[in-house]
């Protein structure tokens, strides 16, 4: 894996988006261990915590568990589940267009481990971790480029690749964030929202 360590890739993204202006909010991650039979990686719970769900440039969205009150604990992980049960579904489901072809990663669901998706934009692009290791701190990112039928992968974690794509670092930068639908580069959607809420590019 490349990059400097979930905590230092983290900071590095923290510095390019700043002060979320709220405290962190905290977040029962063993609920995700319940819902999608494992734990998420520690940047992404770090940045849910901190600064909740958020739209990149008005485009690209990461999905985020329900922090919204009154949901029942253990419903704050549903959103996440149906956006990934619906991803492997697509993904399967293309597979069996060429049945011949290889399958360079499987879908996540039904209980093994694949892509698990985290966020996804309005090209109808999937950004998900590659669940092959049992340390999710050593997850890589794969871009599922779903009009095109590719996969791109970042060895490193998801404030790395964030950092990246939004330093233009990341190869194709500009196609995975539409810079020109909105200057202002992220902000925080519904925080407390569900992510069933939005988006609507799957």
């Amino acid at each position: 894996m490349s990059g400097q360590g979930p905590a230092g890739a983290l900071g590095r993204l923290g510095d390019l988006m700043g002060d979320p202006g709220r405290p962190p909010v905290e977040v029962r991650w063993e609920r995700a261990v319940e819902r999608l039979g494992v734990q998420l990686p520690s940047d992404f719970r770090a940045f849910v915590e901190r600064y909740g769900r958020v739209r990149y440039h008005d485009d690209l969205v990461v999905v985020a568990p329900s922090l919204r009150p009154g949901v029942p604990e253990s419903e704050r992980f549903d959103g996440l589940y149906v956006f990934n049960r619906d991803i492997s579904e697509m993904l399967e489901e293309c597979y069996g267009w060429e049945p011949e072809a290889e399958r360079p990663y499987e879908p996540f669901f039904p209980g093994r481990r694949g892509l698990l998706a985290w966020a996804n934009n309005t090209n109808c692009d999937y950004f998900c971790w590659d669940t092959t290791a049992d340390d999710p701190d050593q997850w890589p990112v794969v871009v599922w480029r779903f009009s095109f039928s590719e996969f791109d992968r970042f060895d490193g974690g998801m404030a790395d690749f964030l950092a990246a794509v939004l330093t233009g670092e990341f190869p194709d930068a500009e196609e995975l964030i539409d810079r020109t639908m909105d200057p202002e580069m992220w902000k925080s959607v519904s925080p407390r929202a569900t992510p069933e809420d939005g988006p609507d590019a799957h």
